[in-house]
């Protein structure tokens, strides 16, 4: 019986080994190839290696104390457990064993397994043990404004109060004056009373520059509460009270069976009852709780800094006037008495009384349980009646606090006055001053122009437009142009069932997405889009687009958005397998062999083995078949999985882009660095939902709190991350390594990572553009965070909000919205999701002329509206352009006037009779009207508005949206036509080409110009009322008259048009 019951422990044992092996083998072994290949394995070796030594140390130490203390408790028992417990316990008809030694012995395998349990946990925390590592001497630099101008020389500077108090400067830092490119060091000497709401700020050496009114002292930024350095919470806190978490656990966990089995050894209770241990089982017992007690109270010093952290309906970041001044005070008295209590069970050791040991205990429960009671007594009836001035200097923290950690300081932001004085005329549209906006004004929204792009150029059911990315190429002319561009990717499951499940074919086959299709933003043929690049076989480029494929590669996409399977390749095999394009004639189609340096190959046994167990246990990996030694295998093919398989510590943007650069197709997607450790900062969670509500849809955007680590209070756009869809070959760029001290931490812990900005091609450049999750972030903060005084703040005077705008034909009401549960992560009230085509104004690139720049510029814009008012109250750009890449501008309109929001100049659209009357006989003769995103252009020093609608099939499956009309607004009137250009000319009338000069021609030659106009005008009516009178006898012809209808209708409304054009 004994030799089975070995022989069963000793296979048990081993084939436990060789799974375990066997799974290390299949994780780690195919990782090490994966990141040799992409040429980041010394990122993966060292949070390996930092994995195994972090398991290592923690594991070690876990069963180090585990064991000791079961080796201590071993030495001071007795052999025996105590008889009247053992008694109590039903073990008749069990086999006659040592009880006391099988309860150590599980004892110790449980300890084992504790030990590995705790190892193998601690290794998820590698980022923070690197962090705090490589963070000496960072610090967190916040710009505040000089209050006034320091004259050269002077050896004292004066800044706001408010930034003094939230920013916690002190004697002795160091700090930097900034004026412009000019900065200049000093340390501050002292700090006094300036007057007037100002601090003077002593420096221990005279400026020597011209101080301006844009110069800034830019100091670490300490929290105001303790006066530490920010970077203490971001790299050190972390790693710290994990550490103490893990201790205080541990020794709790040891403390409680230490005492349980004290008890049932019948050492602690005598004979009368009483708690009378031995001596040497007291000291060991009451030194693990005294140990027990200092973790809990070194706990209570993260507690405390907790509170940096917490919400109020009024202190949206950071803790209240209750927070600061009621529970922190209570959790001092706590900290003070749970290190007495600890001090008092190491004096109780050498006391025969125990009972200072249990009051103290009893003492410390009573004042945590009170201490709970006193931060709301204070808060119902000390803060509620004065809540606007006792809650003001800790708005004014939060203020500051979040302004910086989302970039929005003086130095990024600049906001000025829009006079709204201009004027606006067909003239000065359309004239050289302003040609590279009105021809870049975006014509075509990316949702009906992506619908367009499937049915027209998918040619083949396998393809897949995922998005339309939106960026700017110069033209032979040297004029920079806006574009559309869309990658034609692979989407394997669009293909039929038994296509897509054939391992062969999904493998071997169907491989990877072919060609793009690009538009410009403006240009428009017979209602559809025109396309500068287009069609398959041969890929057809307009005569004006100069940018070409190369042959190899070409525009082959193996990497993509959409592409999520891996597949086999072989760069040596003569006749291709992978479909490559189809053929312009017939079903056959182009083969290809991929000739790439992306993927992994499979030269091996050992390899084909490890990837037969990676992917499921694929077994053609190691069958006879067409996997050579040549082959490699290709996977982490989505782009977003690609880069987050590299560098997981950085968050990306939920918008990747497509760039043509060299003749070939380059991925582009910003990286960011965030942290929830920026004290006294709103978090940025419900503005992360939202924006992935708007990208991926509202069920995508509710997975992220349970699914998800929140993004926290902090964001920088740190890098930009760079992938060819031909080979997968990456490269991270880092954008702010001064600016932003968590990368220079990242950069220090992985040196082989990023690379310099300046390497990146200088084509490349061109192309980056800010982007829409951090614009968007950073405009939903500003909304409210502009109101930088703090009882402003407090009364919400100033709100404002994103302006909004109809995504359809005509506005429905808001159902009636009840008020949800408080958001987990911002404490306000949510409102439930409602079906209506109201929306936000979605984020979007435009070319402007900045006020006061001599050319136009690439831009990412909001419109701003007063919170539940309609009108314009602002507008915020984000530069998108080189060298004022990142630099965000806000215009506010002047109080005294108005600028219709977008949501006004919505309703003027529909209630314009010709405009409403024409949309409601489309919606019902068979087609759905679609209004596109209304643009909000500056232009001027006045504003126009720009609108398309489209029309298409009711049946969304097969509709093709067309460009029917553009709308244009200005001031409080709308006007459409069948172009932009019609509709400026219905707005504004044709220029007349008379220049008040000597040679100014005749009020005959005048009267002719008007005349043209008018022409042109009417011949454009004249064309549209043929077509349609043609359309309807064709109708006629066919017999179908619910079309011969529509047309009819639509002609009725031309001639009606073209009457009053005449008279």
């Amino acid at each position: 019986m004994q030799p089975n019951l070995n022989r069963f422990i000793i296979v048990a044992v081993v084939l436990v080994v060789i799974i375990g092996v066997g799974a290390i083998f299949v994780k780690i072994y195919p990782d090490l190839l994966w990141f040799n290949m992409v040429g980041y394995l010394a990122i993966y070796k060292k949070v390996l290696l930092t994995k195994i030594g972090l398991g290592i140390a923690v594991g070690g130490f876990f069963l180090a104390v585990t064991l000791i203390n079961l080796y201590l408790l071993y030495r001071f028992t007795p052999p025996r457990l105590s008889p009247t417990l053992v008694e109590s316990i039903p073990l008749e008809g069990m086999p006659d064993f040592n009880l006391r030694k099988a309860v150590y012995v599980v004892l110790t395998l449980l300890a084992i397994g504790g030990s590995i349990v705790g190892g193998y946990a601690s290794t998820d925390y590698w980022e923070q043990f690197l962090r705090y590592s490589n963070a000496s001497n960072l610090s967190f630099q916040a710009a505040t404004s000089l209050d006034a101008p320091a004259n050269r020389d002077a050896t004292d500077v004066l800044i706001s109060e408010l930034e003094y108090s939230a920013k916690g400067f002190k004697v002795g830092d160091e700090i930097t004056i900034e004026e412009g490119d000019s900065s200049h060091t000093a340390q501050i000497r002292s700090i006094s009373p300036g007057g007037d709401g100002s601090v003077r700020v002593a420096l221990n050496q005279g400026l020597s520059f011209d101080a301006t009114e844009d110069a800034a002292l830019v100091a670490a930024a300490r929290d105001p509460i303790f006066n530490k350095n920010v970077s203490y919470y971001v790299f050190r806190m972390p790693l710290e009270r994990l550490i103490c978490g893990y201790l205080f656990g541990l020794f709790m966990l040891v403390t409680l069976f230490t005492g349980v089995l004290y008890f049932f050894h019948g050492l602690l209770i005598n004979e009368d009852n009483r708690f009378s241990p031995p001596k040497r089982v007291k000291t060991h017992l009451f030194i693990l709780i005294g140990l027990t007690l200092l973790f809990r109270a070194w706990n209570y010093q993260f507690v405390m800094y907790d509170l940096l952290y917490t919400t109020n309906d009024v202190v949206r970041g950071g803790g209240g006037y209750a927070a600061i001044q009621a529970r922190l005070p209570v959790l001092w008295i706590l900290l003070a008495l749970t290190v007495a209590c600890a001090l008092i069970f190491f004096i109780s050791i050498f006391l025969r009384r125990i009972s200072f040991a249990v009051g103290s205990i009893i003492v410390l429960l009573l004042v945590a349980f009170m201490g709970q009671a006193y931060p709301r007594i204070v808060q119902n009836l000390k803060v509620e009646p004065s809540k606007q001035d006792l809650e003001r200097e800790y708005i004014n923290y939060n203020i500051r606090a979040t302004l910086h950690a989302y970039d929005l300081e003086d130095s990024t932001v600049t906001e000025t006055e829009y006079p709204l004085t201009g004027e606006l005329s067909y003239d000065n549209i359309t004239g050289q001053e302003n040609a590279a906006v009105i021809n870049s004004i975006r014509l075509w929204d990316w949702r009906p122009l992506r619908r367009t792009f499937r049915q027209l150029q998918e040619l083949r059911s396998q393809y897949d437009f995922a998005d339309v990315d939106i960026d700017r190429y110069l033209m032979q002319s040297g004029e920079p142009r806006q574009v559309m561009l869309s990658g034609r990717e692979l989407n394997i499951n669009d293909l039929p069932r038994e296509v897509s499940r054939d391992w062969f074919k999904r493998t071997y086959v169907y491989t990877h997405g072919y060609g793009a299709v690009m538009s410009p933003v403006d240009e428009v043929l017979d209602g559809k889009p025109k396309m500068y690049i287009r069609d398959m076989d041969p890929i057809n480029y307009e005569p004006e687009w100069t940018y070409r494929f190369d042959d190899n590669p070409g525009p082959r996409i193996y990497y993509g958005e959409r592409t999520n399977h891996y597949v086999i390749v072989h760069p040596d095999r003569s006749e291709g397998l992978e479909f490559d394009y189809p053929e312009t004639f017939g079903q056959d189609f182009a083969k290809y062999s991929y000739q790439g340096l992306g993927g992994v190959d499979l030269s091996s046994f050992i390899r084909k083995f490890a990837y037969m167990l990676k992917f499921n246990n694929a077994l053609n990996f190691i069958l006879p078949g067409e996997i050579r030694s040549t082959s490699r295998v290709l996977y982490n093919r989505n782009i977003k999985e690609r880069v987050s398989q590299i560098a997981p510590f950085l968050k990306y943007d939920l918008d990747p882009y497509l760039v043509i650069h060299d003749g070939r197709l380059i991925w582009v997607i910003d990286a960011y660095t965030t942290t929830a450790r920026y004290p006294y900062s709103a978090p940025m969670q419900d503005t992360i939902r939202s924006t992935i509500a708007e990208r991926g849809g509202r069920r995508a955007a509710g997975r992220i709190v349970g699914g998800e680590r929140p993004w926290g209070n902090y964001i920088r756009n740190a890098a930009k991350v760079t992938i060819d869809a031909y080979d997968g070959s990456v490269n991270f760029y880092l954008m702010e390594q001064e600016q932003d001290p968590v990368a220079e931490c990242y950069r220090r812990i992985f040196p082989d990572l990023f690379k310099p900005f300046d390497a990146m091609p200088e084509n490349l450049k061109s192309h980056i553009r800010y982007p829409t999750t951090m614009f968007l972030i950073q405009a939903r903060m500003y909304q409210d965070y502009h109101m930088k005084d703090p009882i402003t703040f407090y009364a919400s005077e100033d709100q404002w909000q994103i302006g909004e705008e109809l995504y359809d034909n005509t506005e429905r009401p808001r159902p009636p919205q009840t008020p949800q549960p408080p958001s987990p992560f911002t404490r306000t009230q949510q409102l439930p999701d409602t079906v209506t085509n109201v929306q936000e104004v979605a984020p979007y690139y435009v070319v402007v002329k900045i006020p006061g720049e001599e050319r136009a510029e690439f831009v990412l814009m909001l419109p701003f509206t007063p919170k539940n008012k309609p009108n314009l109250t602002a507008w915020i750009a984000a530069r998108c352009d080189l060298p004022q890449y990142g630099q965000l501008l806000v215009y506010r309109f002047p109080k005294g006037k108005l600028a219709p929001g977008p949501m006004q100049v919505e309703n003027f659209i529909t209630q314009e009779p010709e405009i409403s009357q024409q949309i409601s006989l489309w919606n019902t003769q068979g087609s759905s009207v679609l209004r596109g995103n209304l643009l909000i252009i500056p232009m001027n020093e006045a504003i126009l508005y720009v609108e398309p609608i489209y029309i298409q099939a009711e049946n969304e499956d097969t509709a093709i949206p067309e460009l029917r009309r553009v709308v244009v607004g200005y001031k409080e009137n709308v006007a459409w036509g069948a172009s932009l250009d019609e509709a400026l000319i219905n707005m504004f009338g044709k220029r007349l080409e008379v220049a008040l000069t000597q040679d100014a021609p005749s009020v005959t030659e005048a009267a002719e110009g008007v005349s043209a106009a008018a022409s042109l005008s009417l011949s454009t009516l004249a064309k549209q009322a043929r077509e349609q009178f043609e359309a309807a006898q064709e109708a006629q012809r066919a017999g179908n008259w619910a079309e011969y209808g529509h047309y009819l209708n639509l002609l009725e409304a031309t001639l009606k048009q073209l009457e009053a054009d005449v008279e």
